[in-house]
């Protein structure tokens, strides 16, 4: 389906913390799973702050890209676009020129590579798939997004569009 999937730090980060890596290796088995080293240097902050999901990353198939030099006036021109951090930008840069996928969590960063025809897939976007796909069943997704949201400190939207894929 997708050559590279190229994961802003927020979407590995949820994974990595619960660790279930492997459910994005099993969701993307013939693509080429990377963040960059801009987020790659922003997980390496955390580590220093005493969480050590890097590692598990790290230990994973997940790989670090850079930005080729054909790539840079994109990555370049979005920069220039306040609404996307400099990871941000380094990911989606790389997912346009070599026709990936983009992963984030970030609103802004969806309407982002949505505006410049980049394909993206947010959280939910990933959730639905596992469940489609029948990776884990419906207890397990139920498990999956609770420790998400404890672990992440966040709310995932739309659970309810999540769990409708197993009917």
């Amino acid at each position: 389906m997708y050559s590279i999937v190229v994961m802003d730090c927020d979407l590995i980060s949820s994974f990595a913390k619960i660790n279930r890596i492997d459910l994005l290796e099993t969701l993307f088995p013939d693509a080429q799973l990377v963040i960059t080293a801009s987020v790659y240097n922003e997980l390496l902050k955390t580590k220093e702050y005493g969480f050590n999901f890097l590692d598990k990353i790290i230990q994973s198939n997940v790989g670090l890209i850079n930005t080729r030099k054909e790539e840079q006036s994109v990555f370049e021109d979005f920069l220039q676009d306040y609404r996307i951090h400099l990871g941000e930008a380094e990911g989606i840069a790389i997912a346009k020129c070599r026709g990936g996928v983009f992963m984030t969590n970030d609103s802004r960063a969806v309407r982002f590579c949505e505006e410049k025809g980049v394909k993206v897939l947010n959280l939910k976007d990933v959730l639905r798939k596992i469940a489609v796909d029948g990776i884990v069943d419906k207890g397990e997704m139920l498990k999956l997004i609770r420790d998400i949201e404890n672990e992440d400190m966040t709310f995932i939207v739309g659970i309810d569009d999540i769990l409708d894929e197993y009917e």
